[in-house]
């Protein structure tokens, strides 16, 4: 059986904001270069970011239902959502690996009509040992081409 793939370049938009218990709301913005892969009938984003000069490749498996962030490089994440639920995650940087707990609370995938861009979106908590790290919000939107 031949596996069916089709990669288009985009451009893509995060806008995050995450909220540290007795901290003040931060606020991430990223624009990059990537790539939409079809794949088994489901979505992915594929892209590159830079932090502190080091190389950090995402990929965004899309769903409404049931969506994973991936991250290898200068920063090891795998961070699953499923809606309404809570899921293991992992999170590491250098030689130490921390176990998540992510509770993801809204949880929503669009794609336009004619394929040629979408929009992520999720709000999640992050927990380490029962404890709130943070409550996250995240969006991401992906146009057709390049920037």
């Amino acid at each position: 059986m031949e596996s069916r793939e089709k990669e288009r370049y985009v451009t893509i938009k995060l806008h995050s904001s995450i909220r540290h218990p007795g901290q003040d709301e931060e606020k991430h913005e990223l624009s990059a270069k990537g790539l939409l892969i079809e794949k088994a009938g489901k979505s992915y984003l594929k892209y590159e970011e830079q932090q502190s000069g080091k190389s950090i490749q995402t990929i965004v498996k899309l769903d409404s239902t049931d969506a994973l962030i991936m991250r290898r490089g200068a920063v090891t994440m795998r961070l699953p959502f499923v809606a309404a639920g809570e899921r293991p995650g992992t999170y590491g940087s250098g030689p130490a690996t921390f176990d998540l707990v992510v509770k993801t609370g809204k949880l929503d995938f669009t794609e336009q009509k004619d394929n040629s861009g979408g929009r992520f979106n999720v709000n999640y908590d992050l927990l380490a040992e029962g404890s709130l790290l943070g409550t996250y919000e995240l969006t991401i939107t992906y146009t057709e081409g390049t920037i």
